[in-house]
């Protein structure tokens, strides 16, 4: 698995790029908190409406995040598109007709093969994965928290991608973005039941090693849903980036609570 290239621009804004998506020619990136125009805090590059007591960001300040961001992968004028997470496997298909702005339909994954749609998901700990075909051209972007995990979300969007675009699993490219860190996601015993239940038992971590309960790898968990769907092994990027650990380029919900903005991950065809 190759690691994630960290990018400055030009503009100031700092993402994580896949080595294996570049290669496509597929615009794209892992947003940090780097490079927007947000006070604290949710300073400074918030792609969402974060709910701090007294303290909301803007809709007009998250719109200019995201422009500065196209921008900075390379896609000036795109149409950035967002939809209400709800932590499922709902799939939403957008196109050139699909307005940008504040998100309107729930769901978990986007899925689009129209130029200039760039699909953007939000995260704040929960894993972002980017997914290209080479050969349709269609993209995705998906969200995954333990619950998308458990129901497969990822899984979801790669079918959506086969029956909407005629994609391959064979010809799919993925990377696997930033999130919460295995060494400090601890959860309940309910949750590891469950996390287990959805035959993710291996990305479970028991109690012990200095764990007083079990942990999750998402991580992990996100790789094996793509092998599951059928990508190959070596069409999967990524890099064990603990959004929890690293306060400099990652919100984190987990570390920060309601006074955490929201990272942004992007792809779209050029």
């Amino acid at each position: 698995m190759v690691s994630l290239e960290r990018i400055q621009a030009t503009n100031g804004v700092v993402t994580y790029r896949s080595t294996l998506l570049a290669a496509l020619g597929v615009a794209h990136g892992f947003g940090t908190r780097i490079g927007g125009v947000s006070p604290a805090p949710f300073d400074s590059l918030n792609l969402g409406i974060a709910q701090a007591p007294g303290e909301p960001d803007t809709e007009e300040r998250v719109a200019e995040n995201g422009r500065r961001l196209l921008e900075a992968i390379g896609a000036p004028g795109a149409t950035l598109v967002r939809i209400k997470q709800v932590h499922g496997n709902g799939v939403v298909a957008c196109g050139t007709a699909t307005a940008g702005g504040p998100p309107t339909c729930e769901g978990d994954a986007l899925v689009t093969r129209d130029r200039g749609v760039a699909a953007c998901m939000r995260t704040a700990d929960c894993v972002p994965v980017l997914v290209a075909c080479a050969r349709s051209g269609a993209v995705a972007a998906i969200h995954a928290g333990w619950r998308g995990l458990a129901v497969d979300v990822i899984g979801a969007a790669v079918a959506r991608m086969r029956a909407g675009h005629g994609a391959e699993p064979a010809a799919m490219v993925a990377a696997i973005g930033p999130c919460i860190g295995a060494a400090v996601y601890e959860v309940g015993p309910d949750v590891a039941r469950d996390f287990a239940a959805a035959g993710l038992g291996a990305c479970v971590l028991p109690p012990g090693d200095g764990r007083a309960k079990e942990h999750l790898d998402c991580f992990g968990a996100a790789r094996q849903r793509l092998l599951e769907a059928g990508l190959r092994a070596d069409a999967i990027d990524g890099e064990e980036l603990c959004t929890v650990a690293n306060p400099r380029d990652f919100f984190s919900y987990r570390r920060d609570g309601a006074r955490s903005g929201r990272l942004a991950a992007v792809i779209l065809r050029k």
